[in-house]
């Protein structure tokens, strides 16, 4: 049984790194093979004070500050089991040892205690076991990192240059 809960731990860090490699992914469509950043160049009327009628404003602005970050973790994990119980034994479990007041949850010193084994590797003839996992992820906040990353971005973008329309 510890050997299954390992298993499942490991499973459910293993789908915490997959999402965080995934969101790494993301972060490297919105940088050139230079690492610099895209941008988006938008012809907007212009707002210049003394900009003549028809002109327009080239406005440069990086793709990273146009889109939310849509950062995820795994919020909890349920796993439920259908198992099949073997027989009762009176053998102690491995790894207990025997108390010295002989009142908490391991029993009695040198007192044998039931167990039963559960078969978690298939079901036993005639029956069926099955386990249903539910992941629930949870959006969270951008790392402090991304989000001074944005905001150096933010810094940067705006008017670049002024032209009249034809």
């Amino acid at each position: 049984m510890k050997e299954l809960i390992e298993a499942l731990a490991g499973a459910v860090i293993d789908a915490q790194d997959r999402i965080e490699q995934h969101q790494i992914a993301k972060l490297g469509q919105y940088f050139d093979e230079d690492n610099r950043p895209r941008t988006v160049v938008m012809r907007l009327p212009s707002m210049q004070p003394d900009a003549e009628p028809g002109t327009e404003d080239l406005y440069r602005a990086p793709l990273l500050g146009l889109v939310p970050a849509n950062a995820l973790k795994i919020k909890d994990v349920e796993m439920r089991f259908d198992v099949d119980l073997g027989a009762l034994s009176d053998d102690p479990l491995p790894g207990a040892r025997p108390t010295a007041t002989g009142s908490d949850w391991q029993g009695s010193a040198g007192a044998a205690r039931k167990s039963v084994q559960v078969h978690t590797r298939g079901p036993l003839v005639g029956r069926r076991s099955a386990a249903h996992v539910v992941l629930r992820v949870e959006g969270c906040e951008p790392t402090e990192g991304h989000a001074r990353l944005v905001g150096q971005l933010n810094q940067v973008q705006g008017v670049f240059d002024t032209q009249q329309t034809l």
